[in-house]
């Protein structure tokens, strides 16, 4: 008999209300059996519950969660405004292990909330930043510590740039890269930021309300800079293409006094550079693809695609169930992800006041309605 009972909740009235298939995260473990679903809109609910088994089936989760008592919960919705309030019914609630699509909460207050109530219940969470669970980001991380590179100075990370960008693919695809930078290179000492609009400084006459719930938004384009408590610093950068479609540059570069590395393709595409300078010139030094684990499914075939992003959101809910049952934090805890979405607002931080902003930072709310407010 499975140890734990869990369930899934989703909201079909927002968009993309099954996030990066989240409501599959728990189905398929081993101790783990799928009891519930909750979902106001009846047809989605029914398609997606057949995909996990056909657990039971409800309209509202509050009822779901009185009824089935679960202790593992899935949090699926991509919408970003309810994150901070389903978090905190659920662990009220008893559950004692959470698996929640990216970003934690829409702000820092809301996160900082969750994590303090996750705290005394003792609740574990983990936030969907599957790239911590890669194992070749793991191996970079240890190529990183163990001085493969030599000293790291300086990391470059790139958004996705399509039409989204700026404050948009910061926050949705940003959150993923800023926190690859974490999980490799360590905590953030300060940061500071930069916006623009349609080639000029963004003011506060340009910040509206975003889409899916993020809060406030403004400009096209953005660039952040970073200082890490090692004495490594980092660059993040997105702007809106004209075309509408991504770059090829989206991912990172970490580069040491020895080597350096890229990272695209989600992690599947890592290339090591033998000098801590790219000389293009010197046809003796040429990037070479670095070979890493490969990603299995339960049961223990090579997970490709579409199998791929299912294969992580196991690694991930097993942290979850593996620290319910014997302690500690999962890799990609509530607490690592509210040092991801820092990084985010530290650069709408830094444009608003036009300063380095201290790690941690005073301001807790969206540092864009802050300004709104204070103009007004």
């Amino acid at each position: 008999m499975p140890e734990h009972r869990a369930a899934a909740i989703a909201d079909s009235t927002l968009e993309r209300a099954y996030g990066h298939a989240i409501h599959k995260a728990f189905y398929g473990l081993p101790n783990v059996d799928v009891v519930a679903l909750a979902d106001p809109l009846a047809e989605p609910r029914a398609e997606r519950a057949a995909e996990i088994g056909n657990p039971k089936e409800y309209d509202d989760y509050r009822d779901m969660l009185a009824a089935e008592q679960p202790d593992l919960v899935a949090i699926c919705p991509h919408h970003f405004e309810h994150h901070g309030r389903w978090l905190l019914e659920v662990i009220a609630s008893g559950v004692k292990g959470i698996y929640i699509e990216k970003p934690i909460t829409a702000s820092l207050d809301e996160a900082d909330a969750v994590v303090a109530a996750a705290d005394a219940a003792g609740t574990k969470i983990a936030v969907a930043h599957q790239n911590r669970y890669r194992p070749g980001m793991r191996h970079i991380r240890d190529l990183v510590r163990n001085g493969d590179l030599g000293t790291l100075k300086y990391m470059n990370a790139m958004g996705k740039c399509d039409k989204r960008g700026g404050t948009h693919d910061l926050r949705v695809l940003g959150t993923h890269l800023l926190d690859a930078l974490r999980f490799i290179a360590g905590d953030v000492a300060w940061a500071t930021g930069h916006m623009q609009k349609n080639g000029r400084d963004v003011v506060v006459g340009d910040v509206f309300e975003g889409p899916e719930g993020l809060g406030e938004m403004a400009g096209d384009a953005l660039a952040g800079y970073f200082a890490f408590e090692s004495g490594a610093i980092a660059r993040f950068d997105s702007y809106a293409r004209e075309s509408g479609g991504g770059t090829g540059w989206f991912g990172f570069e970490l580069w040491g006094t020895e080597a350096g590395i890229s990272v695209r393709d989600g992690g599947r595409s890592v290339y090591r550079y033998p000098s801590g300078a790219f000389t293009p010139g010197d046809t003796s030094l040429r990037w070479e693809r670095l070979d890493a684990p490969e990603i299995l499914n339960p049961d223990g075939t090579v997970a490709e695609d579409p199998q791929l992003l299912d294969a992580l959101n196991h690694y991930a809910t097993a942290d979850v169930v593996n620290c319910v049952e014997n302690g500690g934090e999962p890799v990609s805890s509530a607490r690592e992800a509210t040092a991801a979405l820092e990084m985010i607002m530290a650069i709408l931080e830094g444009h608003r006041t036009g300063a380095r902003v201290n790690f941690p930072m005073e301001t807790r709310q969206n540092p864009l309605g802050l300004w709104v407010k204070e103009s007004q």
